[in-house]
């Protein structure tokens, strides 16, 4: 258990607001979805209130890390959680008939933790990262406390939607966690001050679930850090040489980028190689697809396979690759709330075609912003067009930055956290500092 807090002791008066964040990942390096979103809520509420931060990990952390968040939150506790360790609890979890999730994600070390915080601190807020974290927030110290919760996507939709893809045996326990985090989503509701998702579509979809409810359910969009996802000119200059795949000019050059353990990526990359990218080959010869991201599986090495694919796997940065490219695709077939991959890609000024799931939560315009596909004919139309048509490709480029610049800067999709947890205007909290 890793424990760190800033030179002050844990009572001391601040004029600033007491807000306990429980988070399911340590959420730095914002290398995966959730921990983009997590990350940047942070950072966005460590500007305006005392953050402690309560976390679990199932990877070793480094001591940069750990100075990142304790240099961007006023406490943090994060507790390890081995594999083994880990399906033990869900196990007992699930026999007890609650939810896996919530087994994956438990430490009794970090519910000892989060006991003492309750008992030296005053938190004026408890912000809850996704539903396997809400058993935390209801230790006794913190259950009169307000609570926002964060479920980011409508999970339980999504074990459904695994279901309907599962073999038999995966599907009945597949359609037994969504009934179980479905329960964990009626308690949020009717428990919290606010529930949050990550999108207006996903917020729309847990109130016609949620009829009954008490709190308000609102989606707040996930962001882009434009700022960084910026396209660079000169090809390569941040690419490690020894991960650069050497190619011929190729006449379309694709990428997919995302966690490459994450099903709903590993499926539409399945379904897109099965589906298209033989007859994509036969038409455009020269086509050739990066696979970058991490934890490949092997059923992702194995795509490899295919003439013209590359899994390149984890990289430093991605950025490179993106530039690299001429269009970034995202097939899913699966898929929840806003997807971030699709955000970078056109930050990244990359033309992006992508199945209408993918698009759930942009408000883009199709054929201006980014390119629908669903079928496998249409898939190849597009990517055709896009081949014959360079100009094509830089005027959806230059439109999705544009589009991404003015519709997802995070410092104006997290402004409704104000209110929620009673931060005071920002102003106001430069004159609270001026003061102490």
């Amino acid at each position: 258990m890793r424990t760190n807090e800033k030179n002050s002791s844990p009572d001391a008066a601040s004029p600033l607001p007491e807000v306990l964040f429980i988070a399911h990942r340590v959420p730095f390096p914002p290398d995966r979805g959730d921990r983009i979103r997590s990350w940047n809520m942070i950072k966005y509420l460590s500007d305006r209130a005392r953050v402690s931060l309560a976390c679990v990990t199932e990877e070793p952390i480094s001591w940069r890390t750990t100075e990142v968040l304790l240099s961007t939150c006023h406490r943090v506790a994060i507790a390890p959680v081995g594999r083994r360790r880990r399906w033990i609890h869900a196990g007992a979890h699930w026999l007890s008939g609650k939810s896996l999730s919530e087994g994956l994600f438990w430490s009794r070390k970090l519910a000892d933790t989060i006991d003492y915080w309750s008992d030296v601190i005053s938190f004026d807020h408890v912000f809850v990262y996704c539903s396997s974290m809400l058993p935390y927030a209801e230790r006794p110290g913190l259950r009169s406390i307000p609570r926002v919760v964060d479920l980011i996507d409508v999970d339980s939709q999504k074990w459904k939607d695994y279901a309907n893809k599962a073999s038999f045996i995966r599907r009945r326990i597949y359609r037994s966690e969504a009934k179980r985090v479905e329960r964990l989503e009626t308690f949020s509701v009717n428990t919290s001050k606010a529930v949050l998702l990550s999108s207006e579509t996903e917020a729309a979809l847990l109130r016609d679930q949620q009829r009954n409810r008490k709190a308000s359910i609102l989606g707040i969009n996930s962001g882009v850090d434009y700022k960084y996802f910026k396209s660079k000119r000169t090809r390569g200059k941040h690419a490690s040489p020894s991960l650069r795949i050497a190619r011929t000019n190729s006449e379309l050059r694709l990428i997919f980028v995302g966690g490459l353990d994450y099903l709903p990526n590993v499926d539409g990359l399945d379904w897109f190689l099965k589906e298209v990218w033989t007859t994509l080959r036969q038409r455009i010869p020269t086509v050739s697809l990066e696979i970058v991201g991490k934890n490949p599986t092997m059923r992702v090495r194995q795509f490899s396979k295919y003439p013209g694919v590359h899994v390149i796997g984890e990289v430093n940065d991605v950025r490179p690759y993106l530039d690299d490219s001429d269009v970034a695709i995202v097939p899913l077939q699966i898929a929840r709330g806003i997807q971030n991959k699709v955000l970078e890609a056109m930050a990244m000024e990359k033309p992006v075609v992508l199945t209408s799931l993918a698009a759930e939560g942009i408000d883009a315009l199709p054929d201006k912003h980014f390119v629908i596909a669903d079928t496998a004919d249409q898939w190849l139309e597009n990517l055709a067009a896009l081949t014959k048509h360079p100009e094509a490709r830089l005027q959806l480029g230059a439109a999705a930055r544009e589009f991404v610049e003015r519709e997802f800067d995070w410092s104006v999709c997290l402004e409704p956290l104000d209110a929620l947890l009673g931060i005071p205007p920002k102003a106001d909290k430069e004159h609270q500092h001026a003061r102490a």
